[in-house]
């Protein structure tokens, strides 16, 4: 208990807002030759570049299709929004007007629809110097929500009035209306921009502040899918721009063009591309690196002590977990209800309170849910954890307490009788083990040595009960479109919140979404109708949870929307598809020398604003 009261009160502090992984990677392209910068005032005693490491090769840099922090991170310094997040005095963050004149406040129109309204600042452009209009927006919006695009994110417009016409499919999966547009227009003179929704939402700026929100240039990115691949292309709008993309680092200048540039004091920031942990920590110890987004797992406890100063662990809104593809071709043989059964048996086998203490080793907390700790019911207080689980009781879908560890073990043993007795395909005996009939589980998981303790944790944790588990890493773009695509059995996961609401982590396993790994209401899993709705049982994904949170975005009244936001999360968690395991904490380690440079609780880094005094 004390850990999680300790890391709900740095979430609220760092974050202070109301209650915060397309396409396969590309060949690498051509590096052009670097642009000569327009020359700018040189500010005495700032180094004029930074070298820092967020992650791997990201999968893609295109504000409409990306899915992962990484790529959210390099985005948000090559392009700016409506709406964008600052560091205050206190180090918390809030919610600013970027291109926008003021946030604006949502207003119901006569015919019941709600009207928010952006007044773009003036003189707004690109970084190629072309004016930038609400039509910009206009664009990028209705791009990000079509469907061609196939946007892993395009969910996210659905609260946008249209998205509906947009997105209707015949029976034979064919849209209905392909003309239809969202209901987003610019004015005359391209200086405001006019967006209806059907409901007023209440986190509608926390949206508008996303990178999918985020404008892209027509005349780039129409008819070529390749614009977010090469630097000649990359044309943005934010702080910086893209003059060198290679499948080494991504560099960028200072972008002379942006409205605030004032602001933007170092000229030339390189993100270092790097998958191997080792290697990372052994650039950032040889100055190499300012700053670095992952470190060995072994190494922390010692890192913690030799840099009492440059080692950070920092309250972030997420769940690590482990997803099962419902769709998995090894169960096959199984019935849906027996699937469930030996899922959540799965998650019952897993020492929790081992892979927090002896892997993360970094103030994590036992899962029990998957919505995580942090988010508040509508009275801005009180935690949607407190009312999780089926009973709204609080008391989660399973124990995570330690104590509880030899009971959970001994119900995954009775789940696995049940499905062994229901099905035929397998036994178990006495002591708990599973005949050989038993499918081998095949774990998929990207490079990183936590992840990979953790692999090898749960594959000796299931050797245990006779259940064999393989292990395989693949480098990061492959392994994150490897879930999209429903091409493995089990793989490792995680989710940080895109915006400071419970529905951003629930939203994403309606059918239609590009981040539903699982494959809930896909495939095969499409025709099962085992779960309820409101009490009517026989229904399917698409007539249950995609009908839930669908209410969700419909409801006008809080009380009721997080009373079905609950619901929802009940019929998530009874598949046993989704099995948490920790709440996550933000581990990074930032030079003494780094100055500026900020972390969000949604794992976004900032370095715009960062300086290293020569």
């Amino acid at each position: 208990m004390k850990k999680i009261l300790s890391l709900i009160l740095v979430l609220a502090m760092v974050f202070s807002l109301a209650a915060c992984g397309n396409n396969q990677p590309p060949a690498e392209p051509e590096t052009p030759e670097t642009p000569e910068t327009p020359e700018t005032p040189e500010e005495p005693g700032i180094a004029d570049s930074l070298t820092l490491h967020v992650g791997a090769y990201p999968d893609t840099i295109d504000p409409a299709l990306n899915s992962a922090v990484d790529g959210a991170t390099y985005i948000i310094h090559a392009f700016a929004g409506l709406v964008g997040y600052q560091q205050k005095a206190d180090g918390g963050l809030e919610l600013y007007a970027d291109l926008a004149k003021e946030l604006p406040v949502g207003k119901e129109r006569a015919d019941g629809m709600v009207e928010y309204v952006y007044e773009l600042k003036d003189g707004l452009k690109w970084s190629d110097g072309t004016d930038l209009t609400a039509q910009d927006f206009v664009y990028a919006w209705n791009r990000a929500a079509d469907p061609v695009t196939a946007a892993d994110y395009g969910y996210m417009f659905e609260v946008v009035d249209g998205y509906a016409a947009m997105t209707e499919m015949d029976e034979e999966e064919n849209l209905v209306n392909p003309d239809a547009k969202l209901n987003v227009t610019a004015s005359d003179d391209g200086k405001t921009l006019t967006v209806v929704l059907p409901v007023d939402v209440p986190y509608f700026n926390e949206l508008v502040a996303f990178p999918t929100y985020m404008p892209v240039k027509a005349d780039v990115a129409e008819g070529n899918d390749a614009w977010a691949t090469a630097a000649d292309t990359y044309i943005g709008n934010g702080p910086y721009k893209v003059v060198e993309f290679s499948q080494s680092q991504l560099i960028m200048q200072k972008n002379e063009y942006y409205h605030d540039a004032d602001r933007i004091k170092t000229n030339e920031l390189v993100f270092a591309f790097n998958d191997d942990d080792t290697s990372t920590l052994a650039n950032y110890q040889n100055g190499s690196y300012l700053f670095i987004d992952q470190v060995p797992n072994d190494e922390i406890k010692a890192l913690q002590e030799d840099y009492p100063d440059e080692f950070f662990i920092e309250g972030q809104l997420g769940t690590y977990y482990v997803s099962y593809n419902v769709n998995d071709k090894a169960f096959s043989a199984f019935g849906e209800a027996d699937k469930a059964k030996i899922r959540k048996a799965l998650g019952l086998m897993i020492d929790r309170t081992y892979i927090v203490e002896e892997i993360g080793q970094a103030g994590q907390v036992e899962a029990n849910s998957f919505v995580p700790i942090g988010l508040t019911e509508p009275d801005g207080k009180t935690e949607f954890v407190t009312n999780n689980g089926p009973n709204g009781d609080g008391a989660g879908y399973y124990s995570a307490d330690p104590d509880d560890y030899e009971k959970n073990t001994q119900e995954a043993v009775a789940l696995l009788r049940e499905a062994a007795d229901s099905s035929g395909l397998f036994t178990v005996d006495e002591a708990g083990k599973v005949s050989k009939e038993f499918p081998t589980l095949a774990y998929i998981t990207n490079e990183g040595t936590g992840h990979e303790a953790i692999a090898i944790n749960l594959q000796a944790t299931y050797a245990q009960y006779g259940i064999n588990m393989t292990i395989e890493k693949q480098e990061w773009s492959t392994f994150l479109n490897t879930r999209k695509d429903g091409n493995y059995s089990v793989a490792r996961n995680g989710w940080l919140g895109d915006y400071n609401d419970p529905i951003s982590f629930l939203d994403m396993w309606i059918t239609s979404s590009g981040n539903n790994d699982s494959q809930f209401g896909k495939g095969e899993h499409a025709t099962y109708a085992g779960y309820t709705y409101k009490g009517e049982s026989g229904k399917t994904w698409a007539e249950s949870y995609d009908k839930v949170i669908a209410e969700v975005k419909a409801s006008k009244v809080p009380e009721e929307r997080f009373a079905l936001m609950h619901e929802a999360e009940n019929i998530l968690m009874e598949t046993g598809a989704i099995c948490p395991i920790y709440y996550y904490t933000d581990i990074f380690m930032k030079s003494p020398e780094l100055e500026g440079a900020f972390s969000s609780p949604l794992g976004y880094k900032y370095f715009m604003y960062a300086t290293v005094a020569e």
